[in-house]
């Protein structure tokens, strides 16, 4: 018989046992060492506002009389620990001291947070992000974008593909526009924070939906994804409206953390968007990325309760589907980890929960649309438009902090490529009065690892390969397959 080896993988809330053959399971190891923290995050923040890569500094760009907004990353990682540094929170009131230094006056000062189609912050949410004096003393000057109000919206044009480019007014009327982004993988940061930050519904929908022909590789991917190359392509129209308003282009102050606990700055850095990403993708990619020989049949992961759309909030399995689909078995550059047909195993017991104050049109979906319609291609052709301006969920998301209503169909479609990819997504660790959830967001529910993996055995072949990857789920954790057995 076998040799096995007995492991506790997360699911939910918990964890499972799962007994892995010894003489076939690859564990992918931990990932690669931290980078150093900044001597002094404070100083380098400085030194960033003052020699800015492709700008003049930041005392040359403002004024008595200028008119400066500050955009700031909405919410924060779900792995987040209070000990860990934000560079909103180190940043914030060096900046506001600053602009004041150089002439501008407070009122004259704004800060927007660009949570785009994500939902609005209460107050008293904010202080989760900003501490607990920022979000009441700035008073009105602080406040959320609202992407269903087409008067706060400058719209471009179309790019040369026919995608239609629409920013935040304030990026365009301030006399001085900077955006504060710490990115945790690759596909935060750059572009991406203004044309999805501060974007609204018109244009976002062009590069979230779900593309029948596109080429499937992860957004996760800085050399082969077309995703950061569309938004760069977007993001040229911004800067030819800026130029002909006279503005300077927007400023990017960016932070890299370290991945040791607790998380430090490893590197800060301001100036034009495009040169400062590609400053710290090198880092990015020594932090991040581990890599490993060959692809696998089975590919099992853990799956803790849990994102970054339902922080504060409550998971639901359009959430769990989501971070199964797209947010781990995208977490690879090149390749996936899993070969093409193979099979996924996620750990995790699909509770039907929801917040009908966050996510209304996510119970929608799942009540309304799911039972009958499962086709990611299908839902949005026929109910991304109707949610994204159904009169109750465009008052909820304007009024009472949810999300948009078209964002859960966002979220149904980017698992479209896995699943045309894989051969099973298995979910385990599923109760009996759970299994309808997970068939019903696109998974083949099993009680537990053991009997998911004798089906992945029955229809691969008892040699079938497998991996456990324990760290899946780890701040920006990504794999580089090499050609060669997994």
């Amino acid at each position: 018989m076998a040799r096995t080896k007995e492991f506790l993988v997360s699911c939910g809330t918990g964890k499972i046992p799962a007994r892995l053959p010894v003489d076939r399971t690859r564990i992918i190891p931990g990932p690669p060492p931290s980078a150093p923290p900044l001597p002094d995050a404070e100083a380098a923040f400085r030194h960033a506002l003052e020699h800015p890569v492709g700008m003049p500094p930041l005392k040359k760009l403002v004024g008595k009389g200028a008119k400066v907004t500050i955009g700031i990353q909405d919410g924060r990682a779900a792995d987040y620990h209070p000990e860990d540094q934000d560079l909103r929170l180190l940043g914030l009131p060096i900046l506001l001291q600053l602009l004041q230094d150089y002439g501008v006056k407070p009122e004259d000062i704004h800060i927007k947070v660009a949570n785009a189609l994500h939902r609005m912050w209460t107050r008293k949410e904010l202080t989760h992000i900003l501490g607990p004096r920022l979000p009441y003393t700035l008073g009105g000057r602080l406040s959320c974008t609202d992407a269903s109000d087409p008067s706060q919206y400058v719209h471009l044009g179309l790019t040369r593909r026919g995608m239609e480019v629409a920013v935040h007014r304030s990026v365009f009327e301030s006399d001085l526009f900077i955006f504060i982004s710490t990115p945790g993988g690759f596909f935060q940061g750059g572009w991406k924070s203004i044309l999805v930050g501060m974007g609204n519904w018109e244009s976002i929908r062009y590069h979230h939906r779900p593309w029948p022909f596109a080429s499937g590789h992860s957004v996760q991917d800085p050399k082969n994804s077309s995703f950061h190359k569309l938004l760069n392509e977007m993001g040229a129209l911004v800067d030819a409206e800026l130029e002909r308003r006279g503005r300077p282009p927007i400023m990017k102050i960016e932070g890299i953390l370290t991945t040791s606990r607790p998380q430090k700055y490893a590197a800060i850095d301001a100036g034009l968007i495009t040169p400062v990403r590609e400053m710290h993708l090198d880092l990015l990619i020594s932090q991040l990325v581990v890599d490993v020989e060959g692809q696998t049949d089975v590919l099992l992961v853990g799956m803790t309760d849990g994102d970054g759309y339902s922080r504060l909030s409550v998971f639901n399995p359009i959430h769990c589907r989501n971070k199964a689909l797209s947010g781990l078995f995208n977490a690879y550059h090149e390749r996936p980890l899993v070969r093409p047909g193979g099979i996924l195993i996620v750990a995790n017991p699909f509770e039907p929960k929801f917040s009908l104050l966050n996510h209304p049109s996510y119970y929608a979906l799942y009540h309304e649309v799911l039972p009958t319609m499962q086709d990611p291609v299908e839902v949005w052709d026929t109910y991304a438009e109707e949610y994204a301006h159904r009169p109750e969920f465009v008052h909820k998301y304007r009024n009472g902090f949810a999300f948009h209503g078209a964002h859960p169909i966002i979220l149904y479609g980017q698992g479209l490529y896995a699943l045309n990819y894989l051969g099973g997504v298995f979910a385990a660790g599923v109760p009996k009065e759970h299994e309808d959830v997970a068939r019903r967001v696109g998974f083949e529910p099993f009680p537990t690892i053991e009997a998911a993996l004798a089906e992945a055995e029955a229809r691969l072949g008892k040699g079938c390969t497998i991996t456990y990857h324990p760290h899946l789920e780890k701040r920006g954790y990504f794999t580089r397959v090499h050609a060669g057995n997994g």
